[in-house]
């Protein structure tokens, strides 16, 4: 799939020279990456965890209904662990890579990844992941069911997509002096890509690094690997179904190309960063 120029633009790159509206068709062409869209739906009428007020009223919170297997946020995670600690943690949500379909051609086929934000001071930048390369109802732990992140259990549909680069990257094959050429080309929202930021609550795997880590120092990586290198796993936008958001911040797990092609994720990092 490739973007189609829209005449004005391509008018504008005209103008400028032939040699510059054929940088930009190269470009265009090997711009779009692959991709998978994550949706929500509530799965629940009553939230996870209520006030106290409500608790007075008599309103009592859900009891889970989503497998411990299923991909979502919220509800109960797996766990292979005999002794995680879930004090000053909550469970956010997890992929199961098993079952989704249509996947990113780099996404992993296997395992099961969760996340858990660390809780510390009003708000906290630290997530714990967990990654179980061959998860299994009987490998699964019965634990407590701990606080989350959102207020409500929330299903995970999936579909795949296409994501085009961002930023720096985007504005690479122009001219960086002609501003008016670089207003046009950042308005330009092409049909049938970035549909995880023309539509709210949806979440992305795969595809290109958003723009929002462009001036953005992601936590230290193993050694050896420089933060630049790292590739996008996986954006999480807000998401009403779920109940939770980041202000005008997305969260990001990111993982050297190496360890996703390795199939080790748990050497992913995770950074909070602008949309």
């Amino acid at each position: 799939m490739r973007p189609e120029l829209p005449e004005d633009l391509r008018r504008l790159l005209r103008a400028r020279s032939q040699t510059l509206l054929d940088r930009v068709e190269r470009f265009l062409d090997d711009a779009p990456r692959r991709c998978t869209y994550v949706r929500t739906e509530r799965f629940s009428g009553r939230p996870l965890r209520t006030s106290w007020v409500r608790r007075l009223l008599g309103q009592r919170a859900a009891t889970p209904v989503l497998g411990v297997l299923d991909s979502k946020f919220g509800g109960t995670p797996y766990v292979e662990e005999a002794n995680l600690a879930w004090k000053g943690f909550r469970f956010l949500g997890q992929l199961h890579f098993a079952r989704i379909q249509d996947l990113a051609p780099d996404l992993p086929r296997h395992g099961l990844f969760a996340l858990d934000h660390e809780v510390r001071g009003p708000f906290s930048e630290r997530f714990r992941v967990r990654w179980y390369p061959d998860p299994s109802e009987a490998r699964a732990r019965s634990i407590p069911l701990p606080w989350t992140v959102g207020r409500w259990e929330a299903r995970m549909s999936f579909a795949p997509g296409w994501s085009l680069p961002g930023g720096n990257a985007w504005e690479s094959p122009l001219p960086k002096e002609d501003m008016e050429l670089l207003s046009h080309w950042t308005d330009w929202e092409p049909e049938g890509f970035l549909e995880d930021q023309l539509e709210p609550g949806v979440h992305r795997l795969g595809g290109h690094r958003s723009a929002g880590l462009d001036e953005h120092e992601a936590p230290p990586p193993p050694a050896g690997q420089a933060p630049a290198s790292y590739v996008q796993l996986w954006r999480i936008n807000s998401d009403n179904p779920a109940g939770f958001h980041w202000g005008t911040n997305w969260v990001y797990v990111l993982i050297h190309p190496e360890d996703l092609a390795a199939g080790r994720l748990e050497r992913a990092v995770v950074t909070i960063a602008n949309a």
